[in-house]
């Protein structure tokens, strides 16, 4: 089995509910570790538990806002990304 590389810049896409989930297949770079620590997530050491389909979609959401779009206030990424969820819900 071939080992993922995980750095500061991919971490935060990875990170669920604020636990990040580390199974055999994943290394930490030392940024990537720093970040989670600064940012009070726990590095949970197992697989990962299934999320629905809307949380998976929540995440991905946000981490576009942080990623392509540079909003970094957590309140502001988790209410865009609920009503993002929400309309697309409401419209499927």
């Amino acid at each position: 089995m071939a080992k993922k590389l995980v750095s500061e810049k991919d971490v935060e896409t990875l990170v669920c509910g604020g636990n990040f989930y580390m199974d055999g297949s994943i290394i930490l770079t030392p940024g990537a570790k720093d970040f989670l620590r600064n940012k009070g997530v726990t590095i949970v050491y197992g697989a990962k538990p299934e999320r629905s389909e809307e949380d998976q979609l929540e995440a991905t959401v946000a981490a576009l806002l942080k990623k392509e779009y540079g909003i970094t206030d957590e309140a502001q990424v988790k209410a865009v990304s609920g009503k993002v969820v929400e309309i697309i819900k409401e419209n499927a």
